[in-house]
């Protein structure tokens, strides 16, 4: 059966493992020293070589003849650990996670190993067990049998309780360096007896992402395809294309191009290219730009030398603003690829926002804005200003530019609007026929806007001062029309007016209508006419004349009013005497009437005695002037309502205090 290359080719000593030597260092001389711990924590991403850096430990303390902290891979206890003796236990914790798998390890751990020196625990993965399995387990790491040793790898640190970390001795493997990766797969591939280009080697080590067991895998899958391994095949093989459609989308952005940039996309799926892929891709490429545009070097950008001059050369064109915000769209797309079917759909609309700044408002998209306006308007350079100075330089030089454009364009839409020319026919500078004046904006705003006249402005105002009421004033309010007598008689005394504690309540006003010349009375009728009886009036008020005829003048049904919430507002500013008598009561309004909701007593002297005073606070109250009728019907109190006590009650709260008897 064929043997993978990263299983044949795995390190069997600590010299073999590269990009690891803070680590292997120190284990060799904790071997060499003799002082090993009983629990280790190797904690890394995957590929990084935590497994087998865990068995070289288990060989290497088991080991009879050491050689300067390695295994000497000769003796019985190596080859026995090679063929996997029952003294080094491998544990998968994703499937042991429970407390009952710790309890049965607990068990074992008590004997002794059958032929190495140490029982040695490897245990993978190890922030995959539960809880309970860890609090089971803290004991026999803080104080194991003396013939155990325990290694622990994982790849999520974050997950390992702090308890359990307290307990061993932690290493932190690395990513595998690009240009050790590249060295190893060459010397593999000599092995193999295949041939392997440099920068296929080199292209290998970097897709891998710093996992020695992904590049192994992808060579080993590039053997097989052909036994000279270019660049070519180990993108074939890899699925990802050339980096020349990476610059062509970002030059597309950069140049506003939406329809190269999807051309370039579609291309790219017709080839059985993953959307999602390339928007990863795209991702790392506006890194690297990012990282040039901040000044690191290729070591760190891990690209090779024409891929650096390349990239060199488009970073000119970007400004750090335009790289932020690509990162940003590429970022928000990628990771809401999940929430949509259509990952071609998805990957478009984030080319198409790319490259049209215009509908991004953010910050990133309004600052690289300005800097595009900047190149094309005022020929500023897209770099940013290394000073105030020089910024507030570069902000008033575009100001004044867009003041310029502004004012270019409301000339062109004054001629085009106001004066109905074209363009062509405008002659600036030119002159009337009447005094061959040349004409201004300023006279040719006026001339389509002429300014109103004092008088004009006056007559407004009036108008607008005095506001139209829906109703009929209040018949006190009418001067009666003086009645003509004949043959220019004087006229008749008026009658005494009665002394107002005779009455209950004032008579109600009448209100004279003219006559015509045929209808009106002569002296003598007017005196000989018979008296009106008396009004006589009794104790119930619901029968009173004076009731039905206020009930016919000033009241209404509540259709078209709505509820008038500051009502209670406009109660509690009255008088004393206002609030006792109103403090009960509602209002209803409509655009100029205020309708008063109560029983009788109080809606008549809303609309009687206190008519101004509620008017003017009303006014006041929502900026317009109103009129006060009454509701139709009566607001009566129940048997089971305790009027005086209501009344007692809101005297008091009021500061007054009033004796029941």
């Amino acid at each position: 059966m064929y043997l993978a290359l990263y299983r044949k080719y795995r390190p069997q000593t600590f010299s073999d493992v590269i990009s690891q030597e803070h680590i292997t260092t120190t284990l060799k001389n904790q071997l060499k020293n003799g002082q090993t711990s009983h629990a280790y924590l190797f904690t890394g991403s995957r590929g990084t070589g935590k497994t087998t850096c865990a068995k070289i430990l288990a060989k290497a303390i088991n080991c009879l003849s050491p050689k300067d902290g390695n295994p000497c891979l000769e003796c019985d206890i190596c080859r026995a650990v090679a063929e996997e003796t029952p003294d080094i236990v491998e544990i998968d914790a994703a499937s042991n996670t429970g407390v009952d798998n710790v309890r049965a390890l607990k068990e074992e751990a008590v004997y002794t190993p059958l032929s190495c020196r140490y029982k040695v625990y490897i245990i993978d993965e190890v922030h995959m067990l539960s809880t309970a399995a860890f609090n089971a387990l803290l004991k026999l790491i803080e104080e194991p049998p003396p013939h155990v040793v325990f290694i622990f790898a994982t790849t999520e640190i974050h997950k390992v309780p702090a308890t359990i970390l307290s307990r061993c001795q932690r290493f932190d493997f690395r990513r595998i360096d690009i240009e050790d990766s590249k060295k190893r797969l060459l010397e593999i591939a000599e092995k193999e007896g295949m041939e392997l280009d440099e920068e296929a080697a080199f292209l290998i080590s970097r897709i891998s992402d710093g996992g020695m067991r992904d590049a192994l895998s992808l060579l080993d899958q590039c053997f097989a395809a052909d036994s000279h391994v270019t660049e070519e095949i180990v993108r074939s093989c890899a699925g990802v294309s050339g980096s020349e459609h990476l610059f062509a989308i970002a030059d597309a952005v950069i140049e506003n191009d939406s329809s190269k940039a999807v051309t370039v996309l579609d291309g790219l799926v017709q080839r059985s290219k993953s959307a999602a892929r390339l928007m990863e891709e795209l991702i790392a490429h506006y890194r690297i730009l990012m990282l040039l545009k901040a000044g690191a070097d290729r070591s760190m950008l891990r690209i090779s030398a024409d891929e650096e001059q390349q990239y060199t050369i488009q970073n000119r064109k970007y400004s750090m603003e335009s790289i932020l915000r690509a990162i940003s769209i590429l970022t928000e797309a990628l990771s809401g690829k999940n929430r949509s079917k259509n990952e071609q759909l998805t990957c478009e609309m984030c080319l198409i926002r790319l490259c049209m700044p215009v509908l991004d408002t953010d910050e990133k998209a309004l600052s690289g804005r300005i800097d595009a306006l900047e190149r094309r308007i005022s020929g500023i350079s897209a770099a940013p200003a290394q000073s105030a100075d020089g910024l507030a330089e570069r902000v008033e030089s575009l100001e004044r530019t867009v003041k310029g454009l502004a004012m270019t364009s409301l000339q062109e839409s004054l001629k085009s609007d106001i004066f109905n020319l074209s363009p062509d026919d405008f002659v600036p500078g030119s002159y009337s026929e009447e005094d061959e004046a040349p004409v201004s904006l300023a006279d040719a705003l006026a001339a389509v806007s002429p300014e109103p006249s004092e008088e004009e402005n006056q007559e407004t105002y009036i108008e607008e001062d005095i506001i139209p009421l829906p109703f009929e004033e209040p018949a006190a309010m009418q001067m009666p029309l003086p009645v003509p007598f004949e043959d220019d008689a004087p006229p008749a005394p008026p009658e005494p007016f009665a002394p107002a504690e005779e009455e209950a309540f004032p008579a109600e006003p009448v209100t004279m209508q003219p006559q015509t010349a045929d209808e009106t009375p002569t002296l003598q009728e007017v005196l000989s006419a018979p008296a009106e009886p008396a009004v006589q009036y009794n104790d119930d008020p619901d029968s009173e004349p004076w009731m039905k005829k206020k009930e016919e003048e000033e009241e209404a049904s509540e259709e078209g009013y709505e509820p008038f919430r500051e009502w209670k507002d406009i109660v509690d500013n009255l008088g004393f005497s206002a609030k006792m008598l109103f403090g009960e009561t509602t209002a209803l309004i409509s655009e100029h009437t205020l309708m008063i909701c109560g029983t009788e007593m109080q809606k008549t002297f809303a609309v009687t005695d206190y008519a101004e005073d509620i008017k003017a606070a009303v006014s006041r109250a929502i900026g317009r002037k109103v009129g006060i009728v009454a509701q139709k019907g009566e607001k009566r109190y129940d048997d089971n309502d305790n009027y005086v006590k209501d009344f007692l009650g809101y005297a008091k709260s009021q500061g007054v205090v009033i004796k029941e008897q």
